[in-house]
């Protein structure tokens, strides 16, 4: 059992358009929609792609992943039970954030609930931080590096998503962005997942 859960207790900070872009390259058997807004839900609505989706009401519905090879869990920008079950279940976490100081702080937020999970599981949940919907041209990140290295639950990814026109032409159609540069890093984010 594959379980991805793209995850960061603050809203707006990419993870639906993460998920749908990771869909079309790790090709997960099940969509799991875990924020009220079902963000993610409207975006595949949008498309013709066919892929299995659920929406849980408690954590408990989450033992479904027991039964399928693979699936990717959109959690929602807030905390919650069912965010916790899904952190828990995760093989892998990825963490959609900007260099915004606002984002940062969430991050420290976040590592907290990883460090109580952590403790309660009794094994270090560590969370894969992705700098994601910055400037173009921004690509000095050094204090967000320094700030990620200071937080025990989380490492820093070897990528930078900048924001690009691309992710939400494409998300309007439901879909990943499927050519270019955009693509090509959301291919190697890919690739990165499937190592760790």
């Amino acid at each position: 059992m594959r379980v991805i859960a793209v995850a960061n207790q603050k809203g707006g900070t990419g993870k639906s358009t993460t998920t749908l872009n990771l869909i079309h390259h790790l090709s997960p058997a099940l969509l799991v929609d875990a924020d009220v807004h079902q963000g993610i839900s409207k975006l595949i609505q949008l498309s013709d792609n066919d892929i299995r989706i659920i929406r849980p009401a408690s954590p408990s519905d989450l033992s479904i992943l027991n039964n399928v090879p693979s699936s990717i869990i959109d959690c929602g920008g807030f905390d919650s039970d069912i965010t916790r079950k899904a952190l828990e279940l995760a093989n892998t976490i990825i963490t959609p954030s900007s260099d915004d100081p606002l984002d940062q702080f969430a991050l420290i937020d976040f590592n907290d609930v990883l460090e109580f999970l952590s403790e309660k599981n009794k094994r270090k949940i560590v969370a894969h931080v992705l700098i994601n919907r910055v400037h173009h041209s921004r690509n000095n990140f050094n204090e967000m590096k320094e700030l990620v290295e200071g937080l025990s639950h989380m490492k820093l990814l070897p990528i930078v998503i900048h924001a690009s026109a691309q992710i939400p032409k494409s998300a309007f159609k439901g879909e990943g962005v499927k050519s270019g540069s955009v693509a090509a890093k959301y291919s190697k984010l890919a690739k990165i997942i499937n190592t760790l």
